[in-house]
């Protein structure tokens, strides 16, 4: 049996084995599909979409009961003999709450449950496949079944389990709090703004689902299955061919050349996974398990590692070309090219990454947490993954160059990473034979060597697809999600009357308008993944934005920074509890470090919309940018207390604010001030390098808490 079914199990048929090797054929027949609709596009895109749902949600339940069947597996192993346990003293069953046993006897009963949703999902999507002409077109006229309807509830049911199953129970909640709110038994009791005529089940049932709608949202499921589902499996097809341990691999030995040792290569890395995984807490989860405990065995204090694998995590959203998967999205509902998008986001994500990286490089000499064991890099290394530069390249010709779609871009950046991944397997295996003399010396044995090279490029290529449909199957029922809070949200109204609200709190003015959409873009992403916490102030905050005249990609982007921000704001911040607990430190403190790195991130959306060019390239761009950024650096040195020399007063640190407001927002009375201002940051800075300089002798000591 191949080791990509069968790794880390008995060979003997067990329920493990059957189900390593169902959650194997569906995962590959999942990303196979959307690779397949990708290269022949003869389906609507709709029909697609359903499918698509089906073999998501019902890999992501089989990938569930898969991890309880190995967690029971694991727990069997290291019981210890009943013997001693009886030694030791019986425990009481009594002692234990009634919620505990209440959670013990579900969590028997849950692998069945998800198993069942599993074959729901499947028959669910089934039903839609075989009578979607009629539920497309015909149901207009003929209407609803009793079965349809059925249909519609167990779809919706099913998206919000696996969203809680997926990413924890605020956004499920919200999904809920959204139907309840359009249901006619809450709609006439609420307040004010919230009230409205309410509807019946049916009528939720239908708009929700079985019309089409709701999980089968067109911009939410119809581009998540498509634009969103091809990034996301190419990331889990080159985690499958090693990327991100040749990342992490470089990472260390750059971290020994550097002075600031591997903190900058957390940042790097966080920041590259984070653009793709489009999941802030994810993302903390996989790359803080490595970066975190490497930050600590550098010095570094347990509650700034937190904080800087967190924001970074964070602030990946914002990068291009995929942003989180927001870039496919947002383009989809402004109605402009993918690459205006990208165009807009890389000044944005350049100014946040660069007063993150200085910020922390400060941080790091303030402390004097450098690494001793500064060497030189070995160049040798970068040849264990140069065959990761081929894809990449064919993915920004393809974009860029070429102009093709995303979906498009992405599938033959995978056929390329599969070719370059394959070929290397190969080369590497010859040469090593050649190395060892072992190669083949006869016909028979090259045949035997070839038939071996076979096997092992389609094993990994298998692996690859596993890995890449297991990747995009979470992603699934929260897209579903979605698409039912949108569709509700939408046919009740609540959306105009939400824009309407902030534009009469406002009173007219910009700032004040801006204020109230930053705050409720930040409540609105407490908990959420990212591209679901934009797709809501989206609906409910950008329009009232937009009122106030400010351009749409601005709109959106403002919205979008502040919901990529929630994930570190408190009192949830996600990301930092994710960060804290792999940290083994307090969430307070982490969150406090939090805050202070990504301080200059809750100002660089308000200079984005004041200084517009930053968005729209121009030639004012050439002017603004520098003189925004220099407002940037000013403001995490002034956060930090250092400015790369000394300790500074509080004094100096509020000449650094007073000058990077200035340099940030100085255009609303002249350019003039803006280029003092960044004239003034730079001759500070300047003077501290040049002339003070930094000593290592007398860096502050690192308190428990600063």
């Amino acid at each position: 049996m191949p080791t990509f079914v069968a790794e880390r199990v008995p060979r003997r048929l067990t329920p493990l084995v059957v189900l390593n090797a169902l959650v194997t054929l569906l995962a590959i027949t999942f990303t196979v599909w959307t690779i397949y609709y990708a290269y022949s596009l003869m389906w609507m895109r709709l029909r697609f979409s359903n499918v698509f749902l089906g073999l998501g949600l019902a890999l992501y339940y089989l990938d569930v009961v898969r991890t309880r069947y190995e967690e029971a597996e694991s727990a069997e192993q290291a019981t210890p003999d009943p013997a001693a346990m009886n030694a030791s003293g019986p425990t009481s069953v009594s002692n234990r709450g009634l919620f505990a046993r209440i959670r013990e006897g579900y969590d028997r009963i849950d692998p069945y449950i998800a198993l069942a949703s599993a074959v729901l999902a499947l028959a669910a999507t089934a039903y839609v496949e075989l009578n979607f002409q009629r539920l497309h077109q015909d149901v207009h006229l003929a209407g609803h079944t009793q079965m349809d309807l059925v249909v519609g509830v167990v779809l919706i049911a099913l998206a919000i389990d696996a969203t809680r199953r997926a990413f924890g129970n605020i956004i499920a909640a919200v999904t809920v709090a959204s139907i309840a709110y359009a249901h006619t038994a809450f709609a006439m009791y609420l307040p004010g703004v919230l009230q409205h005529i309410g509807y019946d089940w049916t009528r939720i049932t239908r708009e929700g689902a079985i019309e089409l709608t709701g999980v089968y949202h067109d911009t939410l499921m119809g581009i998540g299955s498509t634009w969103v589902a091809i990034f996301i499996m190419f990331a889990g097809i080159a985690k499958a061919y090693g990327l991100m341990d040749f990342v992490l691999e470089v990472g260390r030995e750059l971290g020994k050349t550097l002075k600031t040792g591997v903190v900058q290569i957390a940042v790097i890395a966080s920041m590259v996974m984070g653009s793709i995984t489009g999941s802030a807490a994810a993302n903390t989860a996989t790359t803080g398990s490595f970066t975190i405990p490497m930050m600590q065995d550098q010095g570094i204090r347990d509650d700034f590692s937190a904080a800087i694998e967190s924001v970074a995590s964070a602030g990946g959203q914002m990068l291009p070309p995929v942003m989180g998967v927001a870039a496919f999205l947002m383009a989809d509902f402004i109605g402009v090219s993918y690459l205006e998008i990208v165009q807009a986001g890389i000044i944005p994500a350049v100014l946040f990454y660069l007063s993150v990286g200085i910020g922390i490089h400060f941080a790091v000499l303030k402390f004097g947490w450098t690494s001793p064991n500064v060497g030189s890099f070995d160049w040798r290394l970068l040849l264990n993954g140069i065959h990761f530069a081929v894809p990449l390249g064919v993915l920004l010709v393809t974009l860029i160059w070429l102009r093709y779609t995303p979906l498009t871009a992405g599938l033959y950046t995978i056929i390329t990473i599969f070719v370059v991944g394959s070929l290397k397997l190969v080369v590497v295996d010859a040469l090593e034979a050649s190395r060892a003399d072992s190669g083949p010396t006869s016909v028979k044995s090259g045949v035997a060597w070839a038939f071996k090279e076979c096997y092992r490029v389609f094993e990994q290529i298998a692996l690859a697809l596993r890995r890449g449909g297991l990747e995009m199957a979470p992603l699934v029922g929260v897209l579903a999600a979605m698409g039912v809070i949108i569709e509700m949200l939408t046919f009740t109204g609540l959306a105009p009357r939400v824009s309407t609200s902030i534009l009469g709190i406002g009173g007219g003015m910009l700032f004040v308008v801006l204020f109230l959409a930053m705050i409720a873009s930040i409540l609105f992403g407490l908990g959420m993944p990212t591209p679901a916490a934009y797709v809501l102030v989206v609906v409910l905050v950008v329009p009232g934005v937009t009122e106030m005249g400010v351009p749409e990609i601005a709109s959106h982007m403002f919205v979008f920074y502040f919901a990529m921000l929630s994930a570190i704001t408190p009192p949830v911040a996600i990301s930092v509890a994710i960060g804290a607990r792999i940290a083994g430190t307090s969430f307070v403190k982490a969150c406090l470090q939090a805050l202070r790195i990504g301080a200059p991130g809750f100002v660089i959306p308000f200079a984005f919309v004041v200084n517009d060019s930053l968005i729209y390239w121009s030639q004012e761009t050439l002017l603004a940018f520098p003189v925004v950024l220099a407002g940037t650096v000013a403001l995490i040195v002034a956060t930090i207390g250092f400015d790369g020399a000394r300790n500074l007063s509080y004094p100096v640190r509020g000449f650094y604010v007073v000058a990077a407001f200035v340099a940030m927002f100085g255009s609303l009375v002249s350019v003039v001030l803006q280029v003092v201002a960044a004239a003034a940051i730079v001759a500070a800075l300047g003077y501290a390098k040049t002339v003070i300089g930094y000593d290592d002798s007398h860096t502050e000591a690192s308190p428990t808490s600063d």
